[in-house]
C-alpha cells in the first residue's frame, strides 16, 4: 500500500476558487504526482466557514471558503487530520460544517473527539491518530461540555500506539507540534518520536511549523519532524488587511510530500518528494534543484545536546527579532485591546498544560532494552 502524507492544508487568498478559478490547473502537477498512491493525507488546518464568528482570543483566525472542498477532492485527498491549533478557529458551527463537508465529500476525518481511523485495505492493517500539542496554543473545539481536540498526552498517545499495534495495526500519527518558521524540532520532540520508534515500527508525521524540518529513520520507522506548508497563502488579520500578520517566505513557501509503503505490516520503502509554491504552478520534484534535504536531516542528529538546543534557541530569538523589526507603533496600537490580553493568559495556561501532559510524561515513557 501506498500512502502521501501532505503537511498544512489552508486554502484561502489567492488559492481560493471563489476568487481564483486557475487554482484547478495551478495544482495540475502535484495532482498528477499524488494519483499513484492508494491513500492521501492532510492536515487540514483552515475550517471551511462564511459567516460563523471567529472565536475570541487568537491574534489570527483562518477559514476556507465551503466551495474549496473541490480542490480537496481535486488532489485525490482522502484522509484529513483535524487535530491542530485552527480546525477550531471559528467555533463549533465551523467544526461543524467542516465535519459536514467532509463527510459528504467522501473524505474521512480524524484527531478530533478522540477518533482515529482503522483501516482494513490491500490486506494491510492500518491506523491513522492525530494529536495536537499545547504549544501550538490551539483553538478550542468545545460542545457536549468538553474539549473534543484529541490532545497530545504523551503517556495517552503511547498507550493507543501500543493497543493498536498489539491489535495488529501499523500506525500512521499526524502530530501538530513545534515553533512556527523554525527548522530544528525540539530536543522533547525528538525524543518522544524516537522512544516510540524503539518499542516499535510506526511513522511520525509532524506539521505546524510551516517549514521542512528533519526526516531520519528508526529502526522500522520512518520520522517526518515536519513537511511544512503544502498549500497556505500570507495570513491577514481582521483589523489589517493591508500589512500581512504572518507573510510567506521562501522557506514556507517549500514543503514535502512524505511518501511511505507498507507491505504485510512492515515500512518497505519511505521517499521526501519536495514541492514549491511558485506564482504560476506548485512544482514538484525534479524541478526543483536548490534544495537539500540532507541539511535538515543533518539538523537533528544532536538532538538533546546543550549545543543543539542552544542553536534552536537563537534561531527562535532571530526570528522574533526579524518579525519585530516588521512592525512600528500603529501594529502594536492596533493590538491594545482585551483580545491581546486574552492571548497572553490563554498562552500561559497552555504552557503550564504542556508541561503537565507531555514534558513531564515523555521520560517515563519505557523503551525496550
Amino acid at each position: 500500500m501506498k500512502i502521501a502524507l501532505l503537511g498544512d492544508i489552508a486554502i484561502f487568498g489567492r488559492y481560493c476558487i471563489t476568487k481564483n478559478k486557475s487554482v484547478f490547473r495551478y495544482l495540475d502537477k502535484v495532482r498528477e504526482h499524488l494519483s499513484k498512491f492508494d491513500i492521501v493525507i492532510g492536515n487540514l488546518e483552515a475550517p471551511f466557514a462564511t459567516n460563523e464568528n471567529p472565536i475570541i482570543g487568537k491574534s489570527a483566525t483562518v477559514k476556507s471558503h465551503p466551495a474549496n472542498i473541490e480542490l480537496l477532492n481535486y488532489i485525490r485527498l482522502t484522509h484529513v487530520n483535524l487535530a491542530n491549533n485552527h480546525i477550531g478557529d471559528f467555533g463549533i458551527k465551523g467544526y461543524k460544517r467542516t465535519k459536514e463537508l467532509l463527510i459528504s465529500n467522501g473524505i474521512d476525518w480524524f484527531g478530533t473527539e478522540d477518533k482515529q481511523i482503522d483501516l482494513e485495505i490491500c490486506n494491510e492493517k492500518i491506523s491513522l491518530l492525530g494529536f495536537c500539542s499545547y504549544n501550538t496554543n490551539p483553538s478550542p473545539v468545545r460542545f457536549k461540555s468538553k474539549n473534543n481536540l484529541n490532545y497530545l498526552d504523551a503517556n495517552l498517545v503511547y498507550r493507543k500506539l501500543k493497543n493498536n499495534f498489539d491489535r495488529g495495526f501499523f500506525n500512521i500519527i499526524a502530530i501538530h507540534s513545534g515553533q512556527e518558521h523554525i527548522h530544528l524540532p525540539s530536543s522533547e520532540d525528538v525524543k518522544f518520536a524516537r522512544k516510540i520508534a524503539n518499542n516499535f515500527d510506526y511513522v511520525y508525521y509532524g506539521h505546524h511549523p510551516h517549514v521542512i524540518q528533519a526526516f531520519e529513520k528508526v529502526n522500522g520507522s520512518a520520522i517526518f519532524y515536519s513537511l511544512g506548508n503544502f498549500i497556505f497563502d500570507d495570513v491577514f488579520t481582521p483589523r489589517d488587511h493591508k500589512e500581512p500578520l504572518i507573510k510567506r517566505s521562501e522557506a514556507n513557501k517549500t514543503g514535502l510530500i512524505g511518501e511511505i509503503e507498507i507491505q504485510k505490516g512492515k515500512l518497505v520503502n519511505n521517499h521526501s518528494t519536495p514541492i514549491y509554491m511558485s506564482e504560476e504552478s506548485m512544482i514538484v520534484d525534479n524541478e526543483i534543484d536548490d534544495i537539500d534535504l540532507d541539511v535538515y536531516n543533518s539538523f537533528v542528529k544532536n538532538a538533546g545536546t546543550l549545543e543543539y538546543d542552544r542553536d534552536r534557541s537563537n534561531s527562535i530569538k532571530k526570528f522574533i527579532e526579524q518579525r519585530r523589526e516588521m512592525r512600528n507603533l500603529k501594529w502594536y496600537v492596533n493590538r491594545l485591546n482585551f483580545n491581546s490580553v486574552g492571548i497572553l493568559l490563554k498562552a500561559r495556561k497552555n504552557l503550564r498544560l504542556y508541561q503537565k501532559h507531555f514534558l513531564s510524561k515523555v521520560d517515563l515513557i519505557e523503551e525496550k532494552k
